[in-house]
């Protein structure tokens, strides 16, 4: 017996997308390749800005006829920073969209109550793209499109290496597979000599050393960050805003929340949210420190801030002072 072959579903006359930058510009790529097959882009693609577009412009390319082929392909990035009655617009487009046009509104974020979200969930498709609880799924299958198997204990220790941004994290990976071309399944030694920690993970364990009051391991690791030619006030500002975070979660802790309202209210750089496992991980360092002792922390970051800028001192010996001191 013969198995049925999935068709792929019928496109919308149009989506709204929103969310991680990374995991949509992967899906208009997915997508533009897919009707690559089917329509000649040539002819038939129009990509627009919200910040240099207005409505009329793009309502018009969305209403134009596809040439030689069934469809065409509209693309509106950052449709979220149009004016408002220029969004008005858009939603009364998408109340009636073109069946000949697949219109693609992309925004990093958008009000569920608003007359476009509501006008294109009625009429086309509205799409979230955001890591669930865990990026390793997103990891193993980002090999998997390369042609490599890796465990979840090797996607585990790339992100513990690079940090939980989707965008360094699709460098490495390309990376590994690159230099691992001929080889089909990736173990955590193979890439170890390839990849570079970030200088927020180097933060995290550097912060973990003064919290264990390691003052040798944590001055390594400011070693190794200076060795790396990172700037002294941007490793400095690196620490205060993790001590910001850690003290955050430690106020919230000792409030009594719950781990789901850390992950809702705790943001990175940005206003960002957090994935859980990076704040699981600011509450667990938040353990290693008293409230008074993180509040007394920024003393001694505004005393480092203030003699970098206006200190003879060489900045590796402030730095390492700084350490001592919060480890102390």
């Amino acid at each position: 017996m013969s198995k049925k072959i999935q068709k792929p579903k019928p496109l919308k006359p149009v989506y709204l997308i929103y969310g991680d930058k990374k995991m949509i510009d992967d899906a208009l790529a997915r997508l533009k390749k897919r009707l690559s097959a089917q329509l000649d882009l040539d002819f038939n693609f129009d990509q627009f800005n919200g910040l240099q577009s207005t409505a009329q412009e793009i309502i018009q390319a969305a209403n134009t006829l596809p040439f030689m082929s069934e469809k065409r392909l509209v693309i509106v990035k950052e449709v979220d920073k149009l004016p408002k009655d220029e969004i008005s617009k858009l939603a009364g487009y998408a109340e009636n969209p073109s069946p000949t046009t697949c219109l693609v509104l992309v925004a990093e974020s958008i009000d569920k109550a608003s007359k476009l979200y509501k006008a294109v969930e009625k009429n086309g498709e509205v799409a979230e793209y955001k890591l669930g609880g865990s990026p390793l799924a997103w990891i193993k299958n980002q090999f998997a499109e390369r042609g490599k198997i890796v465990s979840d204990n090797v996607a585990r220790h790339l992100i513990h290496m690079v940090g939980s941004d989707l965008q360094r994290l699709s460098l490495e990976i390309e990376k590994v597979s690159l230099f691992h071309d001929s080889e089909r399944i990736i173990d955590p030694l193979d890439i170890e000599p390839i990849i570079t920690k970030s200088v927020e993970i180097s933060v995290f364990d550097l912060v973990d050393s003064i919290g264990e009051r390691n003052i040798a391991k944590a001055i390594e690791i400011l070693d190794g960050l200076l060795l790396q030619k990172e700037s002294p006030i941007g490793i400095l500002n690196l620490i205060s805003r993790h001590f910001r975070l850690v003290l955050r979660v430690k106020i919230w802790t000792e409030k009594g929340h719950d781990n789901k309202y850390l992950v809702e209210h705790l943001t990175g750089e940005g206003g960002k949210k957090l994935p859980y496992f990076v704040v699981a991980k600011y509450k667990e360092q938040s353990r290693n420190f008293s409230t008074s002792e993180l509040k007394r922390a920024f003393e001694y970051l505004l005393k480092a801030d203030i003699s970098l800028k206006s200190s003879l001192q060489p900045p590796d010996a402030i730095l390492t002072d700084l350490i001592i001191e919060l480890a102390s």
